[in-house]
This record gives C-alpha cells, sequence and structure tokens, in this order.
C-alpha cells in the first residue's frame, strides 16, 4: 500500500495548516513532515523548547544538528534538508500545501523528488471544528463585537451638522472608527487588519475598508474579522447602521437583508448543500424587491456568497456560495447576505453559526439595528 507522505515549508504566522499541527506561533520558515502516522518537525534552537512543549505526544521534534547528524548532512539549507529527509526515508513524492515556495522543486529537479497539491484540503479534518476550536472562534468574535461596541460609541457621540459628522469637534472619519475598533481588539488580545468602515457609496464595494469623512443619513457598514493573539483563531462580525435617519431605500434594504439572514440560518443543519441556504437568502432578497444583476458594468444587488467557513483562516472551506458544498455537524460558517448598488451604498449583516444535526447554533450576540440618534 503507498504511503501518505506529506511535507511542509513555511511559517505558521501565514500558514494555517502547519499552525493547526504545532499550536505555536512561528516567524521563521521550518520544516514539518508525516509518513503515514510518523511525524516530525525540524527547527531551530531559537524555537525548539517552545515547539516541544506545545506539540502532541508522539511529534518528533529535531534541532538543526540532530538533522544534521541523522540525515547525514554537511550544511542545513532548506533543499539539502529536504532531500536529506527524502532520502533517509526513501520517498519520491511529497504531498505539499497551496503556498509550497516553488523554488524547492526547480532546485530538487535533478533529483527526481516530486511535489504535488493533491485534491482536497492538505488537512481534511480541520474543516470540522472541535469544542475547543469552536470556544477559540467565538472568542475571536467576542472581540469583534468589543470593536463593534466601539464603533457604535463613536457614532453616538458624533453630532450631525448639515452634511457631515463631527466628533470631538472635528469631521468623523472611517479612519477615525476604524483605529478605535482596532485598539480595543488589541488591548483584550486580538489583532484586526483592513477592518471595514465604508459610508455612502463606498459601502457599494463590498471590500473597500473605507476612507474620509463619514456622512449622516447614509448606511455605514462596519466589517470586523480580528484574530485572537493566542491561537490564530479568527472571529467575523459585520452590521450596517445610519447616523441620523435612514431614507426608505435603506431601510427596506435592511428589513430585506435580516430576512435573508434569518431564511438561510433556517436551512442550515447537518447534511444540507450550502447551495440550499445560498438560494434561500437569494430569493428573500428577490422577493423585497432588491434584484441581482452580476452582468451590469458594476454588479448590482447580492453579487458574493451567502458565508465561508471560519477557523485558523479567515476564509475557510466550506463555502455557503452557489457551488454544492455540504454542511456538516462541526463546520463554523458565516451568513452574510447583502446588497449594494452605486446610487446610494451597500448593507450587509453578518453572523456566525455552528452547524448541527437539527440545525445551527448562533455565536454571535451583537444586536442588530439600523439607525442610531
Amino acid at each position: 500500500m503507498a504511503r501518505i507522505c506529506k511535507l511542509i515549508y513555511g511559517d505558521s504566522e501565514h500558514c494555517a495548516d502547519l499552525l493547526y499541527r504545532i499550536g505555536v506561533f512561528i516567524p521563521d520558515p521550518i520544516v514539518w513532515y508525516a509518513i503515514d502516522d510518523m511525524e516530525c518537525i525540524v527547527v531551530s534552537p531559537l524555537e525548539y523548547a517552545r515547539v516541544k512543549q506545545a506539540v502532541l505526544s508522539g511529534v518528533e521534534v529535531l534541532s538543526y544538528d540532530a538533522a544534521k547528524t541523522r540525515f547525514g548532512l554537511k550544511r542545513l539549507e532548506v533543499t539539502a534538508l529536504i532531500a536529506g529527509i527524502s532520502a533517509f526515508h526513501r520517498v519520491k513524492s511529497w504531498r505539499v500545501p497551496p503556498g509550497f515556495p516553488l523554488f524547492i522543486p526547480q532546485k530538487l529537479n535533478r533529483s527526481r523528488i516530486s511535489f504535488r497539491t493533491g485534491k482536497g484540503a492538505f488537512f481534511p479534518e480541520r474543516e470540522l471544528k472541535t469544542a475547543g476550536e469552536i470556544e477559540k472562534i467565538t472568542r475571536g468574535v467576542r472581540l469583534a463585537e468589543r470593536g463593534l461596541a466601539a464603533a457604535l460609541d463613536v457614532l453616538c457621540a458624533a453630532a450631525i451638522d448639515a452634511d457631515q459628522l463631527l466628533y470631538r469637534n472635528a469631521p468623523l472619519t472611517s479612519e477615525i472608527v476604524q483605529g478605535e475598533i482596532n485598539a480595543v481588539i488589541a488591548r483584550h488580545g486580538g489583532c484586526a487588519l483592513h477592518t471595514i468602515v465604508a459610508g455612502g457609496p463606498q459601502a457599494a464595494d463590498p471590500h473597500e475598508s473605507g476612507s474620509g469623512p463619514l456622512r449622516p443619513h447614509q448606511p455605514i457598514i462596519i466589517d470586523i474579522f480580528p484574530r485572537v493573539t493566542a491561537t490564530g483563531y479568527f472571529g467575523d462580525l459585520t452590521r450596517t447602521v445610519v447616523k441620523g435617519a435612514a431614507p426608505t431605500v435603506v431601510r427596506d434594504a435592511f428589513a430585506a437583508v435580516r430576512a435573508a439572514v434569518a431564511a438561510a440560518k433556517d436551512t442550515i443543519r447537518d447534511g444540507v448543500d450550502g447551495r440550499s441556504a445560498h438560494k434561500a437568502a437569494m430569493t428573500a432578497l428577490t422577493d423585497a424587491g432588491f434584484e441581482t444583476d452580476l452582468k451590469a458594468e458594476t454588479p448590482t444587488g447580492f453579487i458574493h456568497g451567502t458565508g465561508h467557513g471560519l477557523g485558523l483562516d479567515i476564509h475557510e472551506a466550506p463555502r455557503v456560495n452557489s457551488r454544492k458544498s455540504i454542511l456538516r455537524t462541526g463546520h463554523v460558517v458565516t451568513v452574510e447576505p447583502g446588497v449594494y448598488y452605486p446610487d446610494w451604498g451597500g448593507l450587509r449583516i453578518e453572523d456566525v453559526v455552528v452547524v448541527g444535526a437539527a440545525g445551527c447554533d448562533t455565536l454571535t450576540a451583537a444586536p442588530v439595528y439600523l439607525e442610531i440618534p
């Protein structure tokens, strides 16, 4: 029977698969490999002690010197190390994750060692979250909620002055609100990057982070996706608010998106195809009069999927969109329908849910409302 040989060369700050296996942040690239049930990590003396303490029982951790001796190396350069490991274990083909550095197979092209990404996830077990992982994701969601509370405090304190918002006697900008969100998350053990606070027409672009002055009576999308510093797990949260009086179209959009969230949640349970949840959200929005036109020069309406998996990556399997993806107990996914129209902006609401046998449980506790007086 063919052996299962897996190899990672990377750092766990950026490679979620590596962080999943070693459970500790390493800023510099290291070598991890597994052959069937045997697992080994090669690290520098700088990282040896904490990696040794963090990994599961039975996982071998080798220092550089130990690796040089075992694999008969004169120098400890990564391609020489991988060639030595391959020769020692008589491995001719490695399964590697997406993003594996191209220079390694290029340098080893004469060694007849092959590197392939294979089909499916590198660690399929990452998809279904354990109770401990769900607690870590919940921690990320709570951090996002702290950030949202800080943003709402600023908007509550802001004053409407004609067509502008004033905060502490100066125009209120996206950058000010983003700074307050990110600061409170940092103080509570998280890191928030690229936080979205996009108002008015900027909100019509789902991934526009937002910049410049925020205006009254316009929708402001606040999307926060912090990473818990201690564990690497993400939270995710979106709310849309209006400082002042929302126009009729925005009020209607808010009601429609809220109904779409509920419709998608009502569909999600073990064994359901994610397409059903996406269709439920799309139908709720279309029935409310919010049509989608993906062929327009600037696509409008509900122009993205209903959700995505959440864990050590902010976007991971499964996806909840128009492609087949069977949801299983233990999947943690976002539910985030939205609508986007350049003439008035956009509106999105996002919760995080855990898929269960008979339905889904919502991890998000943040309130949902539109107008801030």
